[in-house]
């Protein structure tokens, strides 16, 4: 991605370049749109580490179980780690590895969608690149963008990265397993978040493993009815319109 400074002193060609890239990525994620046709399709965003991987782990299992059909995309810089984990839920999931790209772009997503079985999914969840700055400049065809946010990361993060909150539709605050130990306030996160964004979606969640091999779920039954409740309106708004492509 440009750098906004270098565009600021370079001048015109820097801005055109970047311009173009944006506009020829809207015209694929376009394209991905028709594709998913009543498909419901998520993007995740967050820094490392915020625990998305773990969501998807949690929120999946929970839909397969009242019959809703899911498919990941999953967005990697290297490695297929975060994928294998997604394979042991037995669903149809991709990767793409970036080779260094901080960001999924539309184009990466159409590529992977001749490898993915999506005909039946109710639902697609695109695990984008950990990255709050790059991915959010790319449409790819979503629904919507829902960043993830840890505890962890501190009560400024929507301040410093206010894109990411900006052109979300929903913030998951993730790991409050942890504020007990911590010196965070979840208060002031979801204030510094509605600063940015005042429609923003807030649900507070927790995937923490435990010792037997089980999970402590805290907020996913909340989070999935709402995806639920979307996955409804997507495909009765696709049956109006008599099934036709979003073109």
């Amino acid at each position: 991605m440009l750098n906004s400074n270098r565009i600021n002193r370079g001048g015109g060609r820097s801005l055109t370049v970047q311009r173009n890239a944006l506009e020829s990525n809207e015209v694929i994620a376009k394209k991905n749109k028709a594709i998913f046709g009543r498909t419901l399709v998520i993007n995740f965003l967050s820094s490392p580490g915020s625990g998305k991987t773990s969501l998807l782990e949690s929120i999946i299992p929970v839909l397969k179980s009242e019959g809703f059909k899911s498919a990941v995309i999953e967005g990697d810089v290297e490695t297929d780690l975060d994928k294998k984990r997604i394979d042991n839920l037995d669903i149809p999931a991709y990767q793409i590895i970036t080779n260094g790209t901080c960001h999924l772009d539309a184009k990466m997503v159409n590529g992977s969608l001749g490898n993915l079985d999506i005909k039946d999914a109710d639902v697609i969840f695109i695990e984008n690149v950990g990255n709050l700055v790059c991915p959010t400049s790319f449409n790819l065809g979503e629904d919507m963008k829902v960043v993830v946010l840890s505890i962890t990361e501190g009560d400024d993060k929507p301040l410093k990265y206010p894109a990411a909150f900006y052109k979300s539709k929903v913030m998951v605050i993730n790991k409050i397993d942890l504020l007990p130990v911590l010196d965070s306030d979840i208060s002031k996160i979801k204030e510094n978040a509605l600063s940015i964004n005042k429609d923003l979606m807030i649900f507070e969640t927790s995937c923490k493993k435990k010792q037997d091999g089980g999970v402590d779920n805290k907020g996913i039954e909340d989070l999935v009815s709402f995806i639920k409740e979307k996955v409804k309106l997507k495909a009765d708004e696709f049956r109006k319109i008599g099934g036709n492509m979003y073109f």
